[in-house]
C-alpha cells in the first residue's frame, strides 16, 4: 500500500461532466511528498466500477467523486489529510445525515450537516467519498443513493467512523438534477442495515386462548415497516393452539414462552419482567389488537427527533370481532399535538379517562420506566388492572407526550375481552382511586390542594356513577362492596384535610373467570 498516494476515482457516463470535473482538479494543490492520480472508470454499474478500481489501486487514500461535481476548494486535499490523521476515521464525505431517518432516506433526514458542522454522521450523500482504509463496495446495490449509504454502514460495521469535516470553503459543488430512488433498493438497504442504524424496539404480547386474534396481532408486529424489532410473547393458554401456531413461523425476532400453569396475573408479570438492555423503546400489543404497518417507524422517528418526549401515542381505530372499523378514538385530530408530560398526566387524573390509549397504542421510551418495569410504583395491588394508565403516569413523570393524528393501531372491541365483564368496571374505578392516592403522595402531577380536590371530586363522581349503574341493574358482588368502601374513603378526604387513606385493594373474579384475561 502506497501511503503517499491519493487516487481520485470517477465513474464516467458523460464526457462533458468529466471534462469539467477534471479541469477543476487541475487547480488543486497537491500536498508535499504526495502524488495524485485521476482514474476514470466506465461501465453501467457505478459500484462495480468503483470496486474494480479500488481493488486494482495501491493508493492508501481513495476519493470517489461524482462526475457532476466541481472542486471549489483548491486546498481540500490538505484539509482531508488533516482529518485522516485520526486513523479511526475511515470514510469522509462533504455532507450527510447525522441520524438517518427511519425510512432510510438521508435527504429528508431531520438532522442535516451544514457549513459549521464537524463530526460523525450515519451516512454521507455519495457525491464525495474519501477513504483511508480499504473495504469492498457492495456491488449488489445498483442504486447509486443506497449503494453509497451501504458503503458508509459497512465502514461503521468495521469499527471506523464516518465523518463530515468543517469546510471553511465548500470542497465541491454539484450540478444537481433529481435524485431517482429505487424503492426495491430502499427496502434492501433497510433489510440489511436497520439493526446497525436504528434503535431496537421490544414488542411485548401477553396472550391467552385467542389463536385467531393472536395471529393477526403477531403478523401486524412482524410486518412493520420498521425492521429493528423483537417480539416477546408470554402465553398461558390452556390449550396448545397458540404454541402450534408459533411453530409455523420462522422468524428470529420472535421470543416465545409457554406457561401452562400461569394464571392471568402470572402471565402479565412474566411479560412485564422482560427487559432487554439493548432495547431503547417498548410497545405492548394486546393479543386481540393490531398495529398498522407504519406505526413503529412513525413513532420511533418522533422519539429520535425529540429526546424530551417519553411517550408517543396516536389516534386509533376501534374494530369489531371481524376486524371492521366501527369508530375512531379519541376522535379525529387535524394535526399532531404536543403536551408537556406534567399536563398530560394531570389531565388523566382530572378526567379519570384514558384518552392516551390502551397498551397497544403507545410507544414508550424505556429509560423512563421504573427499573425497566411497567407501572408507577412497586405495589401492583391497585394498578395491575389499569396497567396502561399507571404506566403512562410513570413515563410522563420524566418526559413529554406527542399525539400523532394518523391512526396507527386498532383496538378490538368484542364480547370475549375482560373489559366487558360485569365485575371489571368496578375494579377499574377502584384502581383510578388508588392511582389518585399515589399521585397525591408523589406531588408530581397534583401540586396543590386545589389540584387534588379537582381530581378527588372527579373520582368520587366516577365511582358514584358506577355504583348507580350497578344499582339500576340490581347488580352487587364483592367488587361493588369494595367500591363502596373506596367511595367512603374518597368522601372522607374532602373533610379531613385531604388525607386520603384507601383500604387495602381486593379484586375478585366472577363465574370462575379471571378478571384480567
Amino acid at each position: 500500500m502506497n501511503e503517499r498516494k491519493i487516487e481520485i476515482i470517477v465513474h464516467v457516463t458523460d464526457e462533458n461532466f468529466f471534462t469539467r470535473l477534471a479541469a477543476s482538479l487541475e487547480s488543486v494543490r497537491v500536498p508535499k511528498y504526495f502524488s495524485v492520480e485521476i482514474q476514470p472508470v466506465t461501465g453501467d454499474e457505478r459500484f462495480f466500477a468503483y470496486e474494480t478500481a479500488r481493488s486494482a489501486s495501491d493508493a492508501k487514500y481513495k476519493i470517489y467523486i461524482d462526475e457532476r461535481a466541481t472542486v471549489t476548494d483548491e486546498n481540500f486535499l490538505r484539509e482531508l489529510l488533516k482529518v485522516f490523521a485520526d486513523e479511526r476515521i475511515g470514510l469522509v464525505g462533504t455532507s450527510g445525515a447525522i441520524e438517518l431517518s427511519t425510512h432510510g432516506i438521508s435527504l429528508t433526514s431531520f438532522k442535516r450537516t451544514d457549513e459549521n458542522f464537524s463530526g460523525e454522521v450515519d451516512v454521507v450523500d455519495g457525491f464525495f467519498i474519501a477513504t483511508q482504509h480499504d473495504l469492498p463496495w457492495r456491488t449488489d446495490f445498483a442504486d447509486n443513493f443506497f449503494g453509497a449509504q451501504a458503503h458508509c454502514v459497512e465502514f461503521k460495521r468495521a469499527g471506523y467512523k464516518v465523518f463530515v469535516p468543517r469546510q471553511n470553503r465548500p470542497w465541491i459543488s454539484v450540478d444537481g438534477g433529481d435524485v431517482q430512488l429505487d424503492e426495491a433498493a430502499r427496502q434492501k438497504f433497510l433489510d440489511e442495515y436497520s439493526a446497525d442504524l436504528f434503535p431496537l424496539v421490544s414488542v411485548i404480547i401477553p396472550t391467552f386462548n385467542r389463536p385467531k386474534y393472536f395471529r393477526e396481532a403477531l403478523d401486524s408486529a412482524l410486518n412493520q415497516t420498521y425492521r429493528n424489532i423483537e417480539v416477546f410473547i408470554s402465553d398461558n393458554s390452556t390449550d396448545d393452539a397458540t404454541e402450534n401456531l408459533i411453530r409455523t413461523y420462522d422468524d428470529a425476532r420472535i421470543k416465545y414462552f409457554r406457561h401452562k400453569n400461569f394464571n392471568a396475573s402470572d402471565n402479565w408479570n412474566f411479560a412485564r419482567s422482560y427487559n432487554n438492555p439493548k432495547a431503547e423503546f417498548v410497545n405492548w400489543l394486546m393479543d386481540d389488537d393490531k398495529f398498522y404497518p407504519p406505526k413503529i417507524e412513525r413513532m420511533v422517528e418522533v422519539m429520535r427527533r425529540r429526546p424530551d418526549v417519553s411517550l408517543v401515542t396516536s389516534v386509533r381505530h376501534v374494530i369489531d370481532a371481524d376486524g371492521n372499523i366501527t369508530d375512531t378514538m379519541p376522535g379525529t385530530l387535524d394535526k399532531n399535538v404536543f403536551q408537556p408530560g406534567e399536563v398530560a398526566g394531570r389531565n388523566l387524573l382530572f378526567t379519570c379517562t384514558n384518552d392516551i390509549g390502551e397498551p397497544t397504542t403507545a410507544l414508550i421510551r424505556k429509560s423512563c420506566l421504573r427499573d425497566g418495569d411497567l407501572c408507577r410504583t412497586a405495589d401492583e395491588r391497585g394498578f395491575y388492572p389499569l396497567i396502561d394508565v399507571s404506566t403512562w403516569l410513570q413515563v410522563l413523570s420524566c418526559g413529554n407526550l406527542i399525539w400523532l393524528a394518523e391512526p396507527l393501531s386498532a383496538f378490538r372491541f368484542h364480547a370475549g375481552q375482560a373489559s366487558n365483564w360485569e365485575s371489571v368496571g368496578s375494579v377499574f374505578s377502584v384502581c383510578w382511586a388508588y392511582l389518585l392516592e399515589v399521585e397525591w403522595r408523589n406531588k408530581f402531577f397534583l401540586h396543590t390542594e386545589d389540584d387534588f380536590r379537582k381530581a378527588l371530586l372527579k373520582s368520587i363522581a366516577s365511582v358514584t356513577v358506577r355504583l348507580l349503574k350497578a344499582q339500576e341493574l340490581n347488580y352487587r358482588d364483592e367488587n361493588i362492596i369494595e367500591l363502596e368502601k373506596v367511595l367512603s374513603a374518597l368522601a372522607a378526604a374532602l373533610t379531613n384535610g385531604y388525607k386520603l387513606k384507601l383500604p387495602p385493594a381486593k379484586f375478585f373474579t366472577r363465574d370462575d373467570k379471571k378478571v384480567f384475561n
